[in-house]
């Protein structure tokens, strides 16, 4: 297929298949960064129900750059992933103190945001400026070997990417790659396209995993009064909470890994939500 003929095809569907969100009614970066931060590895369903109430109480960088992690957490509860929202607070604190609370456009000096990778990046870029540079995620990437690679194995996204660029539709790219989304998320669905790329990792189940059992904890913590639990009942909560899943894990490396994060502290025998502003 050629890519003036690919573009319209996708174009065309698009006009009678594009899916309303939230976020893709804004070119606020700040709005559309949040967004981004939610979508990583957690499904959309999940994203539109705590989207607009995480920007009611945090409707500006300013706003969350001054919030407790303790009313954080507290607000991203349910998304999982917990150390996405730490990176978000850090990134929005570097625009605050570094750029005046205005957003850098260029790709280059996005990246240097805490937690901002290639990908969050460049779609910040797209979404908020119109950068016109081509990007790959899941479903972009199964658009791409559906229409370019049929029945071939082991494709990197370095072979994608070429192809991408000249695709990109010059006049709107943030509504070309909104596109790429929807095709990819609803006609190839399920196909298992992905599995043609170099790069494909089944996601692994969250029930009994070690995210599971960390979210777990901070979701104790998160229901106690000023989010403190004393340490011993807090362990044994983790403990017990293995057990039934008979995991092999324990509740020692579970907390110790959410110190580390800088989600919860311990203090003398009490667990607490990490409440720090600064």
């Amino acid at each position: 297929m050629t890519i003036p003929a690919f573009r319209k095809t996708i174009l065309q569907w698009y006009a009678s298949h594009r899916r309303n969100m939230p976020w893709r009614n804004t070119k606020n970066p700040y709005e559309i960064l949040v967004s981004e931060i939610m979508l990583q590895q957690t499904q959309v369903s999940r994203v539109l129900i705590k989207y607009e109430e995480f920007l009611r109480a945090f409707p500006t960088t300013k706003v969350l750059a001054n919030a407790s992690d303790a009313e954080l957490l507290k607000v991203w509860s349910g998304l999982g992933y917990w150390r996405r929202a730490k990176y978000l607070k850090e990134t929005v604190k570097t625009v605050e103190n570094a750029f005046g609370g205005i957003f850098p456009q260029d790709i280059q000096t996005l990246e240097t945001l805490p937690g901002i990778g290639p990908y969050t990046s460049h779609a910040l870029a797209c979404f908020a400026f119109q950068n016109p540079d081509a990007f790959i995620d899941t479903n972009i990437r199964r658009v791409y070997l559906h229409f370019f690679f049929p029945d071939q194995k082991n494709i990197s996204d370095k072979e994608i990417l070429p192809i991408a660029q000249k695709a990109v539709w010059l006049e709107n790219p943030r509504e070309w790659h909104y596109a790429l989304f929807d095709y990819g998320a609803t006609e190839l669905k399920n196909k298992g396209i992905n599995k043609q790329s170099r790069h494909y990792h089944k996601q692994s189940k969250f029930k009994g995993s070690f995210r599971s059992f960390r979210t777990n904890a901070i979701r104790y913590l998160l229901k106690q009064k000023q989010q403190k639990g004393k340490a011993d009942v807090l362990e044994a909560f983790v403990e017990t909470d293995l057990r039934k899943q008979e995991a092999v894990f324990n509740a020692e490396e579970i907390l110790a890994s959410l110190i580390k994060d800088g989600l919860i502290v311990k203090h003398k025998n009490l667990y607490q939500i990490q409440s720090r502003k600064e």
